[in-house]
């Protein structure tokens, strides 16, 4: 197999991205271009980031055997559609159900482009960001955007996850050569350029 992936990178545990301990991936990439995004470092389609699927699908083995779930985040994961579903067969084969896709594109956009989806994750959690859309939602950037969970056997799961009042949290990492902040800060007080 020689596909590829444009992958900014992954990470576990993540602790601020879904319930439980998860394994986080983030693509690289992204048409969307909200204003005010928080990783604008993850738009540009840059080639520096292709990985080929088999060696990042032997690179994540390890950890995906004890976590508790898979959150996939950008860039946009939908912008790298094959390359996706090809993550997200490994998973199924591998037995993990508990995976959550953050996009900015609409869930009626999803759905209607790329209907399999919900038959490989467990929630979506969609819409573009939108600066100024304050929300008190610690698991989404702005009050417009919405889960929707396809695996009902994890609806308490996730239930538990999005009314739990706790502050927001953030994780500070550093993998390959950079620093990585995961998680959804609040919108209150940043001034944006």
């Amino acid at each position: 197999m020689d596909k590829k992936i444009l992958l900014r990178f992954w990470h576990y545990p993540v602790m601020t991205l879904g319930p439980g301990r998860r394994l986080g991936i983030w693509f690289q990439g992204c048409s969307i271009h909200c204003a005010g995004c928080i990783a604008p470092e993850n738009q540009a389609f840059d080639k520096n980031f292709a990985v080929p699927l088999e060696n990042f699908f032997k690179e994540i083995q390890a950890p995906l055997s004890y976590a508790e779930g898979v959150t996939i985040s950008g860039g946009e994961p939908f912008d790298q559609a094959p390359a996706l579903f090809e993550l997200l067969k490994f998973f199924k084969a591998q037995g993990q159900e508990d995976i959550l896709i953050y996009s900015g594109y609409l869930n009626r956009k999803i759905l209607s482009e790329w209907p399999e989806i919900k038959n490989f994750i467990a929630a979506l959690v969609d819409g573009p960001f939108i600066a100024g859309a304050v929300t008190e939602s610690r698991w989404k950037g702005s009050e417009n955007q919405e889960l929707t969970i396809f695996n009902k056997s994890l609806v308490q799961k996730y239930s538990s996850w999005i009314n739990d009042s706790s502050p927001r949290k953030l994780q500070l990492v550093k993998k390959f050569n950079g620093h990585y902040l995961i998680g959804i800060p609040e919108q209150k007080g940043i001034i944006l350029n």
